[in-house]
């Protein structure tokens, strides 16, 4: 795949399991690390500083996170870790990540706002076996150490896609073969009544607002999750979270 200009520079991750995933997946991208003196007491700290010295990865004991730029409140565990996104794909280059076999399945982020509920949808598409998560440049937050974290650091092991017109990126996803679905509490048709296992994308929208009306307008399909009439509605990260593991059971079903 060929580089985008993000990938010039390197974010501040941090937390336990997001430096441990960077250190075993992708140690070639840590380009600092970080503990505070106190670091190494607790088993999966010693873990995590074997396997930095294992991947030959020094690391630098500071006294605080805040000149390295973490976020204020940010639960650390005291130790962080400098990346470059590896994350990071164009749009046209995702079928290289579904080559090696089974169907496409793409998760599609209609300007979903929170940094929490951005990294618990990538956490849930990297289990859930998706191949990409796909933002518009344009009111989605920069991937940043908060989402890392929100995402456990599951986002080393998926590619996210920027784009600029989300409209002609499901367009786009059309041609490449992948059936367009998207996910509205209004829809007649139940999640589990559509058929997900080919190649598909599906669509979740903003945070109260739901998927916008041109981008509603290019889904193929939009499905609902049925829900007890004593809740009203789903926070959007669960409700992606559902809707991918719908389409995990249809592909686990119909491989049998």
């Amino acid at each position: 795949m060929k580089k985008t200009s993000s990938e010039n520079r390197s974010i501040l991750i941090w937390g336990v399991h997001p430096v441990m995933e960077f250190l075993r997946a992708h140690p070639d991208v840590v380009q600092g690390l970080y503990a505070l003196p106190a670091f190494g007491n607790k088993p999966a700290q010693r873990e995590l500083l074997r396997l930095a010295e294992k991947q030959g990865i020094a690391v630098s004991r500071v006294k605080d996170f805040n000149r390295h730029g973490m976020a204020m409140g940010a639960v650390h565990q005291g130790v962080a870790a400098a990346v470059k996104p590896v994350w990071t794909a164009d749009l046209a280059d995702i079928p290289q990540v579904w080559s090696a076999g089974g169907q496409p399945l793409v998760v599609v982020c209609d300007q979903v706002a929170d940094p929490q509920n951005l990294g618990a949808i990538i956490r849930s598409a990297t289990a859930l076996g998706a191949h990409a998560v796909i933002l518009p440049s344009k009111g989605s937050p920069a991937i940043n150490g908060v989402i890392v974290k929100a995402s456990s650091g599951a986002i080393a092991h998926i590619k996210i896609c920027e784009v600029v017109n989300l409209v002609k990126a499901l367009h786009a996803l059309k041609d490449m073969g992948l059936w367009v679905v998207g996910l509205s509490p209004e829809a007649g048709t139940a999640v589990w009544d559509i058929d997900l296992k080919g190649a598909v994308a599906l669509v979740a929208g903003a945070e109260g607002e739901g998927l916008r009306y041109l981008v509603k307008k290019s889904c193929d399909f939009v499905a609902s999750i049925p829900l007890s009439p004593a809740v009203g509605s789903l926070n959007v990260a669960s409700a992606t979270s559902i809707f991918l593991y719908e389409a995990a059971r249809q592909r686990r079903r119909g491989a049998v």
